[in-house]
């Protein structure tokens, strides 16, 4: 209980010092999923149908009951999320392409604007019940540890330039080392979030699936 006391405690001390960062971050997530939701208007007629037919294929296969290997899925959605994590990192630890940290929370963002756009766009409120049940439960974990390795990479990158302009010398480690710990946790918040999305999810999918279909 000590260990998780004054791990909470770090925790919410890297959360007060570097909140304008994760403002700052969640201002442009949140402007992705705004542009996202918007670009499903730019979709040509052809194009939304053949995505509205995958859409029916995809619920025509769960009441169905046609499922691929949940391992199979978790491993996917793990390996394209840690993806994201370690891009964060070297782009934190090269502080040149730190800019580009940013890009991947607004594609992030735009991703889950345009899912969910295109489902309300589709399916009205329906569309927002599928929303609900096949993005908001692993998103829900994905997003804040998302959020958690770009803004630590951020500060990593921002506390090295601000020591050279500076002219105190390198001495980052301990940032280097607090921006690695982060990543690991952030990790390990997708492990659990790639969990969710294949065998939780599904479950709220197929249920939905009865009242879509």
């Amino acid at each position: 209980m000590f260990i998780v006391g004054r791990f909470g405690e770090a925790l919410g001390e890297h959360l007060r010092r570097h909140l304008s960062t994760y403002v700052l971050a969640g201002i442009i997530f949140v402007m992705g999923v705004v542009f996202g939701a918007l670009a499903v208007e730019t979709l040509n007629a052809r194009q939304k149908d053949e995505l509205a037919r995958y859409l029916v294929v995809f619920l025509q296969g769960f009441g169905e009951g046609r499922h691929v290997s949940k391992a199979a899925v978790a491993r996917a959605s793990l390996y394209a999320n840690l993806k994201t994590v370690l891009f964060a990192w070297l782009l934190g630890l090269s502080v040149i392409g730190a800019p580009l940290i940013l890009v991947l929370l607004f594609a992030r963002g735009f991703m889950i604007g345009f899912t969910v756009g295109f489902l309300v766009n589709e399916m009205i409120l329906k569309g927002v019940l599928f929303a609900l049940v096949s993005i908001v439960p692993h998103n829900a974990l994905i997003v804040p540890a998302t959020l958690l390795a770009c803004v630590s990479a951020l500060s990593f990158a921002l506390a090295t330039v601000r020591r050279r302009l500076a002219g105190g010398g390198i001495g980052v480690y301990p940032k280097f080392i607090g921006m690695t710990f982060l990543s690991i946790l952030s990790s390990i918040i997708l492990l659990l979030a790639a969990l969710v999305e294949a065998y939780i999810t599904p479950v709220f999918i197929e249920l939905a699936t009865r009242y879509l279909i």
